[in-house]
C-alpha cells in the first residue's frame, strides 16, 4: 500500500472589516490550518467487501459507517490535520455500537491500535486519541499502553454508548488522570442511534458539572450537543476549557442554521471547531455544508449568518486550542 506525502499548508486567511475581537485576533495572525478534530478510524484495512458495507437511516440519507485505511487518507487530503480514534466498548461485551469498528483488522488489534495504525500512514498529518472504558478492570494499564506505546495524545469517550455516568468515581478517576497528563478529551454529546444509550450521559449540561470540577482538562463536546445547541452554547461559552466540534451538524440545513445562529447570536462561534465525523461525512463534504448555511438563511429569509464566521470555524488552529502543537 502506497500513502501519499503529504504537507501541512498554512493558509492565508482574509481579513474582514467587522467581526467579534476573538474573531478578528484570529484572522490578524494570518496563519489557518484545518484541523478535523472528530474522524473516526477505518473499520476496515484493506478494500470494504460488498457484504460489510453499511448504513443507518436514524443517522442520515447517503451515510456510510465502514471504510477503508486508503479511503480515510484519500479523504483527509483536504485538511492539514487530523484526529483520528475509535471506540472502546462495555466491558465484557466486546459488541462495538454502531458498528464493528474492528472488523477489517487483524484480531489481535483493538481499537487503539488500529488509530495507532492509521496515524502511521502519515505521522506528521494523524493524531491518534485513545479511547477506554472507565470500568474496564485494566484501564491503567491500556492507559499506559495507549499514551506510551502508542503514542496516543489524548482521548475519546461516548458515555451514553458506553453507559456510564460522567459524574461517577470510575469517570472521574479517569478525567482526574487525563487532567494531570495534559490530555484532551473528545465526548460524544448529543443524540444516539443505540436505543440503550442514555442520552442523559450526553447532555451538554452534564459536561457542565464536569468541566467546573476540572477546570485545567481540556474539553470537546462533539456535534454541538444536537439537538440541545442552546445548552451546549451555554457551556462552552463559561468555560475557557471546554470547546465543541461541529461534525456531522451541516447535514441537516435547517438544524445547521439553528446551531450557528445560536452561537452567533451569543457572540461564541469562536469555542466551534471543525470536524468532519469520517466515515458518515468527509471532511469536503462538512465544509461545503458549513459553507452552504449562509446562502440557505438568505434563501429562506431567515437571520444572516457571517461568512466570515463560517471560515474561521474551517481554519481554526484546534491543536493550538487544545495544546497539541
Amino acid at each position: 500500500m502506497v500513502v501519499a506525502n503529504y504537507s501541512v499548508v498554512q493558509r492565508q486567511i482574509p481579513r474582514v472589516s467587522v467581526c467579534t475581537d476573538k474573531l478578528q485576533i484570529e484572522h490578524l495572525r494570518g496563519i489557518a490550518l484545518i484541523v478535523d478534530v472528530h474522524s473516526h478510524i477505518p473499520t476496515h484495512e484493506a478494500d470494504v467487501p460488498p457484504e460489510d458495507q453499511a448504513s443507518n437511516s436514524l443517522i442520515g440519507t447517503n451515510v456510510k459507517l465502514a471504510g477503508s485505511l486508503n479511503e480515510y487518507v484519500s479523504a483527509m487530503e483536504t485538511v492539514d490535520k487530523a484526529l483520528v480514534f475509535g471506540l472502546a466498548p462495555r466491558p465484557g461485551s466486546g459488541e462495538h455500537p454502531v458498528i464493528d469498528w474492528n472488523a477489517g483488522w487483524h484480531e489481535s488489534l483493538n481499537h487503539n491500535d488500529i488509530a495507532a495504525r492509521t496515524a502511521a500512514a502519515n505521522p506528521e498529518k494523524f493524531i491518534p486519541f485513545m479511547s477506554l472504558h472507565p470500568e474496564q478492570p485494566d484501564i491503567d494499564d491500556e492507559y499506559d499502553r495507549a499514551v506510551g506505546d502508542l503514542g496516543c495524545k489524548g482521548m475519546k469517550l461516548a458515555l451514553s454508548y458506553q453507559a456510564v455516568d460522567p459524574m461517577s468515581d470510575a469517570a472521574f478517576r479517569l478525567f482526574d488522570r487525563l487532567q494531570a497528563d495534559g490530555l484532551p478529551i473528545v465526548f460524544h454529546n448529543g443524540m444516539s442511534v443505540a436505543p440503550d444509550a442514555v442520552l442523559r450521559y450526553a447532555h451538554p449540561l452534564a459536561m457542565d458539572e464536569v468541566a467546573i470540577r476540572f477546570p485545567n482538562l481540556k474539553m470537546i463536546l462533539a456535534h454541538t450537543g444536537h439537538p440541545w445547541y442552546e445548552d451546549c452554547m451555554a457551556v462552552v461559552r463559561k468555560h475557557s476549557n471546554v470547546w465543541t466540534d461541529i461534525s456531522g451538524v451541516p447535514s441537516r440545513p435547517w438544524m445547521a442554521w439553528r446551531a450557528m445562529r445560536v452561537f452567533h447570536e451569543f457572540s461564541a462561534t469562536h469555542k466551534m471547531l471543525f470536524g468532519s465525523d469520517w466515515t458518515l461525512w468527509t471532511p469536503q463534504k462538512t465544509m461545503d455544508g458549513l459553507r452552504a448555511i449562509p446562502r440557505f438563511a438568505r434563501e429562506h429569509n431567515l437571520p444572516p449568518i457571517p461568512e466570515d464566521e463560517i471560515e474561521a470555524i474551517i481554519n481554526r488552529n484546534s491543536l493550538e486550542l487544545l495544546g497539541l502543537e
